[in-house]
């Protein structure tokens, strides 16, 4: 979807219809100001009539006639532009007529969570650079551009041994600690700190995120994702923090997570707690998206497919080096910064003349279709007032509208012919 703007609404008619004066099937309106060359023309209603200009929009076929009936004056006018029924009695030369909607197409800001892994294993090389400073930039280079209208937070994990060969405190319920002797004594680092401590990054707007994530974490501006030193892959200690950081936040706008992992998870690995987890944030409305880097084989595999089709997102995503693990990102951060329609009632300048001539056609994943005033099922989806000049979109049908569903919308006018019909909405 493109920046916010104006939106024109392109209304297309063709001469064909049912506004006549007079009944009897004949246009009984004809242009008798603004005369020009081609126009038609009418003397005291008893002159035969020229051919309009070829592509004139209204009246653009006028065969000699007999003279008409007598009429009201108002009843001859038939104005450029205005919709009138043909004299042809197989019309087939359209023109077109442009309606300003009074709508904008605006971008709505999103929310990101990345849950990312700074195992030791993260400092091996993917195409002749360590696997944390690829992921890092491609990172950094998805996000900048939609940095502003994004909120960003991100858990690493595991988080920096403490600094004791004893054990670590652990609090992964953010309730109370829990001392783990020699946990980093052989078995290497695996706790995950909360997002509000030193090592993680709670939720700024992107470009302090941005800032944050390159240059603190561990002295002389080392980023924070680089590799925690013994650190292991405790990924389901990470999804429970972060778990913890999206129900104390207040977020507005889509939200989504995205995981990035080289290798199979350890330290107290739990599958059924990282997919409830997941689990309950897909019936949150939250999709999470699992990025497998090089390392990712075997059991791994499996268990990554599993947390991304319970995420929403079928299968996890493998990109084979930096450039496309970054467009991956950028595609998932579009899809979060959501754009649609400011508006759900639609102020057409100048009116649709006939009403029931006009036709809502939208555009949905490169698909176009027809959308009737009711669907199959009973349910309305747009209205248009009686003087054709506010357009009232419905239910589903204004759900899509403005949260982007609809990449487009316009309305066609007359005798057009129109994409295949859409059926309703299913959630």
């Amino acid at each position: 979807m493109g920046l916010a703007g104006a939106y024109a609404i392109l209304v297309s008619g063709c001469a064909g219809g049912d506004a006549t004066s007079d009944g009897s099937g004949r246009d009984a309106r004809r242009t008798t100001a603004d005369r020009g060359d081609g126009q038609m023309a009418a003397d005291d209603g008893d002159t035969a009539a020229t051919p309009a200009s070829e592509g004139m929009f209204g009246n653009s076929t006028a065969p000699t006639m007999a003279p008409l009936p007598d009429l009201p004056e108002d009843a001859l006018e038939c104005e450029v532009g205005v919709f009138c029924e043909s004299m042809d009695p197989d019309p087939d030369d359209c023109g077109s007529l442009t309606l300003e909607g009074d709508v904008e197409v605006v971008e709505k800001p999103g929310n990101v969570l990345l849950v990312f892994d700074r195992s030791g294993s993260m400092d091996q090389d993917w195409n002749g650079q360590a696997r944390w400073q690829a992921a890092g930039m491609a990172i950094d280079n998805a996000l900048a551009p939609l940095a502003d209208k994004l909120t960003v937070g991100s858990v690493f994990f595991p988080s920096p041994d403490p600094g004791t060969d004893t054990g670590q405190c652990i609090d992964p319920t953010g309730i109370a600690c829990i001392f783990v002797p020699n946990l980093t004594i052989g078995t290497g680092t695996c706790a995950v700190n909360q997002i509000s401590a030193e090592d993680q990054i709670d939720f700024t707007l992107g470009p302090d995120f941005l800032t944050q994530l390159t240059g603190g974490g561990g002295g002389g501006g080392t980023p924070k994702y680089a590799p925690v030193g013994g650190g292991r892959t405790p990924l389901s200690e990470g999804l429970a923090e972060a778990q913890l950081a999206l129900q104390s936040a207040t977020l507005d706008g889509e939200v989504t997570v995205v995981v990035i992992t080289d290798g199979a998870p350890n330290c107290e690995w739990d599958e059924g707690l990282a997919t409830q987890i997941i689990t309950d944030w897909q019936g949150a409305g939250i999709k999470t998206y699992v990025v497998g880097l090089p390392g990712v084989d075997g059991d791994a595999e499996g268990i990554l497919n599993r947390l991304a089709s319970a995420g929403g997102t079928n299968m996890y995503l493998t990109p084979n080096d930096a450039a496309t693990l970054e467009q991956e990102l950028i595609n998932i951060v579009q899809e979060t910064v959501s754009a649609g329609f400011d508006s759900c009632t639609i102020n057409l300048d100048p009116a649709a003349e006939v009403p029931e001539k006009l036709h809502l056609v939208v555009s949905e994943g490169g698909d176009e279709s027809a959308v009737p005033h009711v669907y199959d099922n009973g349910e309305d989806a747009w209205t248009i007032s009686d003087d054709g000049s506010v357009v009232e979109l419905l239910g589903d049908t204004c759900t899509a509208a403005t949260d982007g569903i609809y990449t487009s919308i316009r309305f066609e006018f007359g005798c057009v012919e129109l994409p295949p019909a859409m059926p309703p909405r299913v959630d």
